[in-house]
């Protein structure tokens, strides 16, 4: 009977950790579209409308690189053996 609790507490410190990384990974992306955001309307709205695209496309790059990090980590903990 040990053994199956270890197991289904393992299971739930698995899902916590899966529910953290993946509120992670929502919370960055919206962070940084939140700070881009403000950013254009405070900035470039205005701006040429190559400045535009340069932001428009550095934007684009930053918001790929913190969903390849962010759900890297996802996958990690998903992979991750249930640990007793």
């Amino acid at each position: 009977m040990a053994g199956g609790n270890v197991t289904e507490d393992a299971r739930v410190a698995k899902r916590a950790a899966m529910r953290r990384a993946t509120l992670h990974l929502i919370g960055g992306v919206a962070l940084l579209d939140t700070i881009a955001m403000i950013g254009y309307y405070a900035l470039i709205v205005h701006a040429p409308e190559r400045m535009k695209w340069m932001f428009t496309a550095v934007w684009t790059v930053l918001t790929a690189l913190v969903v390849m990090v962010l759900l890297r980590r996802v996958k990690r903990v998903r992979n991750s053996p249930l640990s007793s």
